[in-house]
């Protein structure tokens, strides 16, 4: 297994599609491409939500989007709760309505018909471990709250850690932590 952290303070800021925000983004794949002009499979981003606006048109695209900081939001009026992951269409019209304050967000988008995608939101109990059985794919473990170490690495809140292959991971908090766990791979 192949692994890197990527610090937030490493996140690339970049204005969203549609010019009426911006994103932190964490990675996106093939490297080097650059978003939203070249052909990327996937992209990985965080961002801040401060006001209701409509989200961007990605046609052929699907999205994962989860709120892992502030009240939620509603999307199309249908509330999104904190830590609660939503797969849409990226050519659905999202109109978003912020519940109470600015949120912030994990975000995937990825090519259907080439990549399939799966979030999980999940925990780690003060003092335990968790451990992850890791099949092939590109694998990201975003840390939401608190802080783990895996592999060596010490993740801290709105970090991530990138893994590269199958294996097996053991995660270790000794405060407890929040954190997403993204399998990406290619189909065709």
């Amino acid at each position: 297994m192949d692994t890197k952290l990527i610090k937030s303070s490493e996140y690339q800021i970049m204005p969203w599609k549609n010019g009426l925000g911006s994103t932190a983004q964490i990675d996106i794949f093939p490297e080097g491409l650059v978003f939203p002009g070249d052909d990327f499979l996937w992209r990985v981003s965080s961002a801040t939500v401060g006001t209701s606006s409509p989200f961007s048109n990605f046609p052929g695209l699907d999205r994962l989007l989860v709120v892992w900081k502030g009240a939620g939001l509603y999307l199309n009026n249908e509330k999104l709760e904190p830590m609660e992951p939503l797969r849409f269409s990226g050519e659905t019209p999202m109109d978003c309505h912020l519940v109470s304050g600015e949120v912030i967000d994990l975000g995937v988008i990825y090519r259907r018909d080439q990549v399939s995608a799966n979030l999980t939101a999940n925990q780690i109990e003060a003092g335990k471990s968790s451990k992850l059985l890791l099949d092939s794919g590109t694998h990201y473990l975003f840390c939401a709250a608190g802080t783990f170490s895996a592999l060596g690495n010490s993740v801290e809140t709105g970090s991530t850690l990138k893994i590269q292959g199958a294996g097996s991971l053991e995660l270790y908090s000794s405060s407890g932590a929040q954190y997403f766990f993204i399998t990406l791979r290619a189909t065709a």
